[in-house]
């Protein structure tokens, strides 16, 4: 992707979750695009002119394929790594540096290629609410204590607080003998996310697995659940239990 483009997307992105397939992606664009802000922040008015300008350039060439929404300015990201885009239908046609247009009243976002000069697809889009990054990351819960149902009981009360919290696997952790919960995010993207899990569950936070357990094949979040999660009734079982 272009140098500037980059710069761009801090100024001109919002919080957004396209109900086709992407918000995350745009969450984790969002977030790495403010530290790129802070490094252009030497000369505020000509960075804000040139978003200004390229926003609307898009708008001009858009306009010519199809109607766009009356009174209002899109916002605008651009695709820089379309391999982690390609599970996601809306992304299926694009590549990188491929445009999205979102806009926010009229709920439609617009996946358009600038050197094509033509339209991929059209999407409805919801403004994201406080809880889309962590409906959008996946999840793994593991029971790291001998007393059996605590991934479903964690589960249903992180659904309390996240609805569309999505759990990608249950399963018992190496040790179980854990005291605390333990929320681990798998990459850095994922860290908001599990802060806000760790809050909802009181549990602890780590940014790298405990000694002897293993990395989820599919996973952005690592949920070790420990002792302090078993219901004050609850009997231990003689094997480890999900």
């Amino acid at each position: 992707m272009l140098t500037l483009p980059r710069i761009l997307i801090g100024v001109i992105i919002l919080l957004v979750l396209i109900s086709a397939g992407g918000g995350y992606y745009l969450y984790t664009q969002y977030q790495k695009s403010q530290h790129e802000l802070q490094l252009a922040k030497t000369d505020p008015a000509t960075l804000q002119k040139a978003a200004q300008e390229e926003v609307k350039r898009l708008v001009g060439d858009v306009g010519k394929l199809i109607e766009l929404p009356n009174g209002e300015e899109p916002t605008v990201a651009t695709i820089t790594d379309i391999e982690k885009l390609k599970n996601q239908p809306f992304f299926q046609k694009a590549k990188n540096g491929d445009k999205v247009l979102i806009y926010t009243n009229a709920k439609k976002a617009i996946l358009y290629d600038p050197n094509a000069h033509k339209i991929l697809d059209v999407a409805p889009v919801n403004i994201g609410s406080s809880s889309a990054r962590e409906s959008q990351a996946k999840i793994v819960v593991r029971n790291g204590t001998t007393t059996v149902g605590l991934t479903n009981k964690v589960e249903a009360d992180l659904k309390k607080a996240f609805p569309e919290l999505n759990v990608v696997a249950k399963d018992n952790a190496i040790k179980t003998d854990y005291e605390k919960t333990i929320v681990v995010a798998l990459n850095d993207a994922a860290k908001d996310a599990a802060a806000s899990l760790a809050k909802a569950l009181n549990a602890q936070t780590a940014d790298v697995l405990p000694g002897g357990e293993n990395k989820p094949k599919d996973g952005d979040i690592l949920i070790l659940i420990g002792k302090d999660k078993i219901p004050a009734t609850a009997a231990p079982a003689p094997t480890p239990g999900q």
